[in-house]
């Protein structure tokens, strides 16, 4: 009877992000294909793999075929924080086989495999150069023979074997994939003119493997893998804390009061509305209470820098700079452009999990849509990234911004993403006897009572003020307001509305 999987004893790669993916890592003693076209990162792979086996007091050896030189390679690797050479040659060993390959074939490439294997004890091989052995080996009977006979030995040395292979010609059927215990798959897309590079475990035995494709990355530290933030959570159903009774107030008198002293904790709120009606100012605000309150809080944006923000805090009073030198607000700024959303993501969970944050400021959620490789992707990113944001008891806000500055026309330009939006707070501007005014109105509030009635919203140099300009004006949100009959005028064109019963307060469940 054969040994459980769930009790086969794995070697771990220790690739950020990968292990995860292959449900703990490597088989001992198996023998896995990694393949993918020229520069998808096979080599950095299977060399950091290696180095970080050794630093866990395994050893590794590593044998090239027709591939560059160790000098050259070498030269490459240094760049990169995983490399160590004092661990060569000791625990990371090299070996060049493309000779005996080719003078003496499959046959001589096992017996060198064996012997290198055997004499340097290892417990992790990577063969670099796989085509190679396929193109040299007279038939295809031969080659299986090969992959048959190289599985044999790795598992009688409990050796787990790597074979990096290239996809540079590919066809339908390939006979070694039916033998081997994994295949893992790098590819470099381009999508929209822009280059991404992905993972994506082909075959796994043994493994409950994360399928699908997955970011990768090649930094200074080697190879990262992102998993897609839809299946980080994919174990967590429904372990989303239930909401609780507390309120995450702006600081705002008249507007915590449209809303009940403040939004519902653990809650998700858009802000939506054109540019310039004062989004990212009520976002700093909103950051500001909690700082007052001692909530740490975290702002990532796209398309203010930090300067920018604390300069736009200090014109209206905003401690913001002050809370900032305390820790309790955090600023995230990513260019918008050429990001990947799972990058973003995880950058934003490692903020919020490192601060303890209690709210969230994301301003511009256009920049994740912009992220995503897929439009339609964004949807199920965001609903993954809310729930775990709400897991760990953050409340959040983000903005929207519509496409129209004036007009009768409200929409939500990101698709789907109002449907896992608890809370939503209209903001506009309005005409109305030659001058412009910002509004504010709650759509939305989450099981909670709220105020809809549609209100200024002012921002002077003194902070923000939410006053009853308008309560008493048709047509506010077409973008040109119509004062009623009866109505006399302040100075400056503001108008002062007759007395008239106060609007009655809506339940949203």
């Amino acid at each position: 009877m054969t040994e459980p999987t769930a009790l086969l004893e794995r070697i771990a790669t220790g690739i950020p992000g990968l292990d995860p993916i292959l449900d703990g890592g490597f088989l001992k003693g198996g023998v896995y294909i990694i393949q993918g076209p020229p520069g998808a990162g096979k080599t950095i792979l299977g060399n950091q793999v290696c180095f970080n086996h050794a630093r866990a007091d395994g050893r590794a050896v590593y044998v090239t075929l027709l591939a560059e030189s160790h000098t050259r390679m070498l030269a490459h690797l240094r760049a990169m924080s995983f490399f160590q050479p004092r661990l060569i040659p000791d625990r990371v060993y090299y070996v060049s086989a493309f000779k005996v390959l080719e003078g003496e074939g499959l046959e001589g490439l096992l017996k060198v495999l064996r012997s290198v294997m055997t004499s340097r004890k290892a417990s992790v091989l990577v063969l670099d150069g796989l085509v190679s052995a396929e193109e040299i080996s007279p038939t295809a009977k031969e080659y299986k023979k090969f992959i048959h006979e190289l599985q044999s030995i790795t598992s009688m040395t409990d050796c787990t074997a790597l074979l990096l292979g290239s996809t540079e010609r590919p066809r339908g059927f390939r006979p070694e994939h039916t033998m081997v215990d994994g295949i893992i798959e790098l590819a470099d897309d381009v999508t929209r003119l822009r280059s991404t590079r992905h993972l994506q475990v082909r075959k796994m035995r043994g493994a409950d493997p994360v399928l699908g494709k997955h970011t990768l990355e090649i930094t200074e530290d080697g190879i990262v893998i992102y998993p897609r933030i839809e299946t980080q959570l994919r174990d967590r159903v429904g372990a989303v804390p239930t909401a609780d009774n507390e309120r995450m107030g702006f600081g705002v008198a008249g507007l915590d009061a449209m809303v009940g002293g403040g939004l519902p904790g653990r809650s998700t709120t858009m802000l939506l509305g054109p540019s310039g009606c004062g989004k990212t100012t009520l976002g700093l605000q909103f950051l500001a209470a909690g700082a007052r309150a001692g909530e740490p809080g975290v702002h990532f944006g796209f398309y203010e820098r930090p300067p920018q923000l604390l300069a736009k805090s200090a014109r209206i009073g905003l401690e913001v700079a002050e809370w900032q030198a305390r820790g309790l607000i955090d600023f995230i700024w990513q260019p918008p452009v050429e990001g990947v959303i799972d990058v973003l993501a995880q950058r934003l969970l490692q903020t919020v999990r490192r601060l303890k944050a209690r709210r969230l400021f994301l301003d511009g959620l256009q920049g994740f849509e912009v992220a995503a490789e897929f439009p339609e992707r964004i949807r199920d990113a965001f609903s993954a990234l809310v729930e775990e944001l709400e897991r760990q008891g953050v409340t959040t806000l983000f903005t929207v911004e519509t496409r129209d500055l004036f007009g009768p026309r409200i929409e939500v330009p990101v698709f789907g993403v109002s449907a896992v939006t608890q809370n939503i707070i209209l903001m506009r501007h309005v005409e109305l006897n030659a001058q412009l005014f910002r509004l504010i109105s709650i759509l939305k509030l989450r099981d909670s009572d709220y105020d809809s009635t549609i209100r200024e919203f002012r921002i002077t140099d003194k902070g923000i003020s939410v006053a009853d300009t308008f309560n008493a004006t048709n047509h506010v949100l077409s973008g040109t307001a119509v004062p009623n009959e009866g109505m006399a005028q302040r100075p400056h064109g503001r108008a002062r509305a007759s007395k008239r019963p106060k609007a009655r307060r809506k339940r949203r469940r």
